[in-house]
């Protein structure tokens, strides 16, 4: 009896399965962002859960196929129990695992994570900026090298870019950062004082260009994730300020990392010491504008989620080097504008005021 009812409950266990999966889909493409379910999909509890069930519901039809009719396949029957009970067992993890996903603060934590992973992973295999490293970029002839696809610029070999400028003798300028999207035609790079040893048509296969972004390198993508929640809690349909303060905290978070320990290098030389490629993964100036600029436009007029950016901003403030401090101190004032326009109660501009005074004064004294 078990054995003939056994394909019946895997397969509509199954059912189940993708019937929750295409649920907590929908919950979070509405909810957290449409962008995010490439992390759902990768999920191993899913695909795990999904396959043992699969793998069940196979043997079991195997073991009727072979069995016949008056057999009695005791070790078979018990090799179904077994499998049976650790699918119910993956089954409930996988209920309590789905649940999670769609919580919006655990994928706020997730994409931040990553993010501080990826930063993590450049500062450790990279060495850090210095002051008048850009000063080494060389003049000279310059020919262009430009995409030859449109995409996404997903990858540089840096490596094989030096080795490029070696045999030209010359100097590749990196026009382009990873993240860029480049219509076919847009500049990729700039080749100075380069021979005709270095090759344009080389340099474009040291560069990749897709179709679509991928995190891995990509500061500016996981970035994005994050304020992709937040602009979408803020939306008139949403409402949700909680939501973009959770976001502001843990972008905060990211953000002071990439302060505290600079970022990578853009002047890449041989061992010669001889400057040979410029490729800027990040700077401290857009990293800053490409998380603080979307918030305060999207908090504008909004006083909860206004104040808790302040706070946020003035914690970046205690903790940023010296030559960093005047951008945050730029942010400062454009949130101090828009309020001044969106904010119509006398009180909260006070009280607005009386916050950013409060950042400033804890800058000035650092």
């Amino acid at each position: 009896m078990i054995t003939r009812r056994g394909p019946e409950g895997s397969g509509t266990v199954i059912s189940l399965v993708y019937s929750l999966t295409l649920v907590v889909f929908t919950l979070a493409a509405a909810n957290i962002g449409p962008r995010l379910l490439e992390n759902f999909t990768n999920n191993r509890v899913n695909q795990v859960t999904i396959g043992l069930l699969a793998a069940t519901f196979l043997y079991a039809l195997i073991v009727l196929y072979i069995v016949g009719e008056n057999e009695v396949p005791k070790l078979s029957v018990a090799v179904g129990i077994i499998m049976v009970t650790i699918s119910l067992f993956t089954l409930i993890y996988f209920v309590n695992d789905a649940a999670r996903s769609i919580k919006v603060d655990s994928e706020i934590a997730r994409t931040q994570n990553a993010l501080r992973r990826a930063v993590d992973r450049l500062l450790t295999d990279e060495p850090t900026e210095s002051e008048g490293d850009r000063d080494k970029i060389p003049d000279g002839r310059i020919r262009m090298v430009y995409a030859p696809v449109p995409g996404y610029v997903n990858a540089v070999d840096i490596e094989e870019l030096k080795s490029l400028a070696i045999r030209g003798e010359g100097f590749i300028n990196m026009t382009a950062q990873l993240g860029d999207y480049l219509v076919k035609g847009e500049p990729l790079c700039e080749l100075i004082d380069c021979s005709d040893e270095c090759d344009p048509a080389d340099v474009q296969l040291a560069i990749l260009l897709d179709n679509t972004r991928v995190p891995d390198g990509d500061i500016k993508f996981n970035l994005h994730l994050g304020i992709e929640i937040a602009l979408r809690a803020l939306s008139p349909g949403i409402n949700d300020g909680y939501t973009a303060i959770g976001v502001i905290d843990h972008i905060s978070g990211s953000l002071a990392m990439i302060l505290q320990r600079g970022v990578p290098a853009a002047l890449h030389c041989d061992k010669d010491k001889t400057p040979r490629v410029w490729m800027e993964i990040i700077s401290i100036k857009d990293i800053l504008g490409l998380a603080m600029h979307p918030l305060r436009r999207a908090a504008r007029g909004n006083m909860l989620v206004t104040l808790r950016l302040v706070r946020a901003i003035g914690s970046l403030r205690s903790v940023a080097p010296q030559r960093h401090r005047a951008i945050l101190d730029k942010h400062l004032r454009l949130t101090a504008s828009d309020a001044r326009q969106a904010l119509q109660n006398r009180d909260d501009r006070r009280e607005l005021a009386s916050r950013i005074r409060d950042a400033r004064r804890g800058f000035d004294n650092q």
